[in-house]
């Protein structure tokens, strides 16, 4: 018997509705794409699409985000943690 992991990730719920639809239509589950995507990343040693920052719409405001919360977190003061 094969063992399995389980991947978890975040993805909009809208985007993930109408990548549903599609999938049905191609009688795909969301697991098989995934694992149809895992299977070619490692067949080509790479990503199988290109990849650019032209257009960075879905991962600029993570970025941002991040580093957002990467500047707050230098600002807080964390010596009381120290002193344990």
């Amino acid at each position: 018997m094969s063992s399995t992991a389980i991947l978890r990730t975040r993805i909009d719920p809208r985007r993930k509705a109408r990548v549903e639809k599609i999938l049905d239509q191609l009688g795909v589950t969301p697991t098989q794409a995934v694992n149809m995507l895992f299977a070619q990343i490692e067949h080509r040693k790479a990503i199988p699409f290109s990849v650019s920052v032209e257009d960075d719409r879905d991962v600029v405001p993570p970025i941002e985000h991040v580093a957002r919360v990467w500047n707050e977190l230098d600002q807080e003061d964390f010596s009381p943690l120290a002193k344990r």
